[in-house]
């Protein structure tokens, strides 16, 4: 078995890559606050949905730790690297959302919840932390605490894990998980009440499980099929592997579908409803296509990097520190052009502006890597990290990555 996998890392990549277009072009768009949900545009919608595909970052991460914690040759000395690990990334989520990350929109009030520093650029004031923003369950957030739960099942079942060829019994229950993340729907209401009657105890024990964006339910089904992905691999042939997923995720996609078509339209709005939970579902099979399919052409007929892979791959190995600062890159960037050019984007300007940001994040990379990615967020999560567990991370930043 692969102990690493390009085509993870340009996939990530590409994710990052399109979650700076996306954050840049969403939070710069001049009518944001006069987008008709009920009938929105055909590109409103898709950048609505691509929005939520914070799925695939977990599916990816549970994933590439199910395949390290199986090829590691200490797995107590990796279940305590994975938990430090955790810990470092949830410090590294709240820092993020706090002072750096993108605003919460409230289309009711057609005001933005900014974090302390993109806020004060834009406004030229400390604006204070809301309680939104302290609760808010972003990817980082999302991802930390799927580590420390994989960390648990992997304690709890570690000869499964390293010693049974029956992937079938982790696929049964990440879709037990799947299901009983539905119960989101109706405890988000509670979670609310909970929040409005100031009972914080019940908000704090609920939060992490029901609140938005990315609570563990379902997002930890994500993360546990990324981690049934990783076993079939570590079990069956490519080729097996490939007639075990596809069957499966296209069902997934199907049956996301019917109740998605069946189900209000309210996407854009952002409700915890059946029609959030049928996508999803949809979101599952999806994302198991899309592993395979970038696990298939750049590993399994292991093709050659070409500049596009490349460029995307860094993005892949030392991108949490653009994904960390873009939004006050973007910020100032945008303050200092306003200062001489009257400038209100639409949805086109929006996203060039978008993408120019992006492409300057990777030329920046292409720099970086010549000096390793020293003091980024990677490079000193790793090093902080290598001392309990070790880290394949610390290799790709230091261009050893040979299998």
């Amino acid at each position: 078995m692969k102990k690493h996998y390009y085509g993870i890392d340009v996939l990530r990549g590409l994710g990052i890559f399109m979650v700076i277009i996306l954050h840049t072009a969403f939070y710069f768009y001049h009518d944001i606050y006069t987008i008709d949900l009920n009938n929105p545009t055909l590109i409103i919608t898709l950048i609505g949905f691509l929005l939520m595909f914070a799925g695939l970052f977990a599916m990816i991460s549970g994933f590439v730790y199910t395949l390290q914690y199986t090829l590691h040759t200490e797995q107590s000395r990796r279940l305590k690297g994975m938990l430090i690990s955790a810990l470092s990334l949830l410090i590294i989520a709240y820092l993020y959302f706090i002072f750096t990350g993108p605003g919460l929109i409230h289309f009711d009030t057609q005001s933005m919840d900014e974090s302390l520093f993109v806020g004060f650029i834009n406004q030229q004031r400390f604006t204070g932390i809301s309680l939104d923003r302290l609760l808010y369950v972003d990817s980082l957030v999302m991802l930390s605490i799927n580590i420390a739960l994989l960390t648990l099942c992997f304690k709890l079942f570690s000869n499964y894990f390293i010693h049974s060829n029956k992937p079938y019994l982790l696929f049964i229950f990440s879709t037990l998980f799947l299901v009983i993340s539905y119960l989101r729907i109706p405890l988000y209401p509670y979670y609310l009440n909970a929040r409005e009657e100031n009972r914080w105890l019940l908000t704090f024990l609920l939060n992490w499980f029901v609140a938005k964006n990315n609570p563990i339910l379902p997002f930890f089904a994500f993360a546990l099929y990324g981690a049934w992905f990783a076993m079939l691999l570590r079990v069956h042939r490519f080729k097996n592997t490939v007639k075990r997923i596809i069957p499966l995720a296209i069902l997934f996609i199907i049956l996301g579908a019917l109740g998605y078509i069946l189900a209000p339209e309210t996407m854009l709005d952002r409700e915890i409803d059946v029609t959030w939970y049928f996508i999803m579902v949809i979101q599952i099979g999806l994302f198991l296509n899309i592993l395979l399919c970038f696990i298939w052409y750049f590993d399994i007929r292991q093709k050659d990097q070409k500049p596009i892979s490349t460029f995307l791959s860094r993005f892949g190995i030392a991108g949490l520190t653009p994904f960390f600062f873009e939004s006050v890159v973007s910020a100032i960037i945008f303050f200092l052009i306003t200062l001489f050019i009257p400038l209100e984007l639409g949805i086109p300007g929006a996203l060039i502006y978008g993408i120019i940001l992006a492409l300057a994040w990777g030329f920046f990379l292409i720099y970086w890597q010549t000096k390793q990615y020293r003091y980024g967020l990677e490079w000193l999560h790793t090093k902080f990290v290598k001392r309990y567990g070790g880290s394949t991370k610390a290799k790709k930043l230091e261009g050893d990555m040979n299998d």
